[in-house]
C-alpha cells in the first residue's frame, strides 16, 4: 500500500549552524541533558552512597539519568524517519554517504576533542588501548576502558552502533514487511522485546550486572525501537486524523508522567522509559492538537540550550567531579546552584567554538527540504 507522509506539527523553529530545526526536539534535548547533568550533580554531592537510592526524593534526581533514554528515542526516530519514508513510504532514495557524513560532522569532532583533553588532562596522555578503543567507539566491549575517562561516553558508543547498523537494519525490515508500516512496526516491537528479554536476563536479574552488558547496544536497543515506531506513525496518512483525548498532545504528556515516576520508584522498572520517552517525543513530532504544555517546548531559551546540549552531556561530568571533589560537604543544592548553569555556559561556548564550525559543513551537500519534527533534512540533523 502507498503511504503518504502527514502534516508536520506546528511549532516554533531554533537555528543549528545554520540550518533550521525543531524547538520543541531540541528543548526535550536540552531538558534530557540537564536531566543527566542534576543526576550525577546529586550523585556526587553525596559520594554515590548506598542510601541516597533507599529515598524515593533520591531515587527521582538520580532518575534524571533516563534523559539518556530520551536520547535514544529521539534517535531512533529522527534517524529511520527517511529511511522509512524511502522504503516504507514515497520518500526519496537515501544518499548514504551523505548519512555517514553527516553522522561523523555530528559527532566525531566534539567527541575527539573531549577524549583527547581527559586523557591529556587527567589520564597521563592515555595509554594505546585507551586511544584505539575510544576512538573506534569500542570502550564498552572491553572491561579495561567501559564507563571510564568519560562516563557519560558510554551512551555515544551505543549511539554510534546504531548509526553504523541502521542503513541494514531499515532494509531488512522493509523487506520482511513488504514495505507494510504496520507489519514493520510489528517487527520493530518484536525486535524491542528481543532486547528486553536480553536486558532482563543480563542485566535487570544479576546482584552485579557487568558494565559490558549493561552498555551493551544490544540491551538498550529497546530504547530506540520506540522512536523508530514513531517514524513509521509519521509516514501513515490516516492514523492521527480522528478526535478524542488521544488527539491532543498535552494527554500525551500527562499519560508519560507515571510512567517516569514508576521507573524512579524501582528501578527494576527502568524499561518503562522507553513507552514513556515514545509517549513524550510523539506528543513533539506527530500531528496532534497542541495545548499549552507541549507548547511550553517552544521556548526559545530552552531550544538554544537543547542546540548545545551534545556539549553539556560530554562536558559535564568531568566537572562535577572535579568540583564536588574539591568541595566536599558543600550538599546538593550549593553545588546544583553552581555546577548546572556554569555547565550549561560552557555547552553554550563549547558548541560555538568546537561543533558549529563542523556542523556548517553539512549546508554544502545537504539537499533543503521542508522542515518536519526535527530537520530540513532529518538525517542531517
Amino acid at each position: 500500500m502507498r503511504v503518504t507522509p502527514v502534516r508536520a506539527p506546528a511549532g516554533g523553529t531554533v537555528d543549528q549552524a545554520g540550518q533550521t530545526r525543531s524547538a520543541r526536539i531540541e528543548s526535550l534535548r536540552g531538558l534530557a541533558a540537564v536531566g543527566v547533568v542534576v543526576s550525577h550533580v546529586y550523585g556526587w554531592a553525596h559520594d554515590y552512597r548506598p542510601e541516597i537510592y533507599e529515598t524515593f526524593r533520591g531515587r527521582a534526581l538520580l532518575g534524571g539519568g533516563f534523559g539518556v533514554h530520551l536520547f535514544f528515542v529521539l534517535s531512533g526516530y529522527l534517524l529511520y524517519l527517511p529511511f522509512a519514508r524511502s522504503l516504507i513510504g514515497d520518500g526519496a532514495r537515501i544518499d548514504l554517504r551523505r548519512y555517514a557524513r553527516n553522522r561523523v560532522v555530528r559527532v566525531v569532532p566534539l567527541y575527539l576533542t573531549v577524549l583527547a583533553v581527559l586523557l591529556l588532562a587527567q589520564h597521563d596522555g592515555g595509554t594505546f588501548t585507551q586511544w584505539w578503543r575510544f576512538a573506534l567507539f569500542l570502550q564498552n566491549f572491553s572491561a579495561s576502558t567501559v564507563g571510564t575517562v568519560d562516563g557519560p561516553m558510554w551512551s555515544l558508543a551505543v549511539e554510534v552502533w546504531f548509526y553504523a547498523a541502521l542503513p541494514l537494519l531499515a532494509v531488512a525490515v522493509a523487506a520482511v514487511a513488504h514495505r507494510s508500516a504496520r507489519r514493520a512496526g510489528v517487527v520493530l516491537v518484536l525486535l524491542g522485546l528481543a532486547s528486553l528479554a536480553l536486558r532482563t536476563v543480563v542485566v535487570q536479574q544479576p546482584t552485579h550486572p557487568s558494565l559490558m552488558w549493561q552498555y551493551s547496544p544490544f540491551t538498550n536497543f529497546l530504547f530506540f525501537v520506540p522512536g523508530m515506531v514513531l517514524a513509521l506513525l509519521r509516514v501513515r496518512a490516516d492514523v492521527w486524523s480522528r478526535p478524542g483525548p488521544w488527539g491532543r498532545a498535552d494527554v500525551w504528556l500527562l499519560a508519560s508522567g507515571p510512567l517516569w515516576l514508576l521507573a524512579v520508584w524501582d528501578y527494576e522498572y527502568t524499561a518503562v522509559t522507553a513507552v514513556a520517552g515514545f509517549l513524550v517525543v510523539g506528543a513533539c513530532v506527530l500531528p496532534l492538537r497542541p495545548g499549552p504544555l507541549v507548547r511550553l517546548l517552544d521556548a526559545s531559551w530552552l531550544a538554544v540550550l537543547g542546540v548545545a546540549s551534545f556539549s553539556l552531556y560530554l562536558w559535564h561530568f568531568p566537572i562535577v567531579e572535579a568540583v564536588a571533589g574539591r568541595l566536599p560537604g558543600a550538599g546538593f543544592p550549593r553545588l546544583a546552584a553552581v555546577l548546572v548553569p556554569g555547565c550549561c555556559l560552557l555547552a553554550l561556548v563549547s558548541y560555538r567554538l568546537v561543533e558549529a564550525p563542523f556542523l556548517r559543513l553539512r549546508r554544502g551537500w545537504t539537499v533543503p527540504a521542508r522542515l518536519e519534527s526535527g530537520a530540513p533534512d532529518a538525517v542531517a540533523r
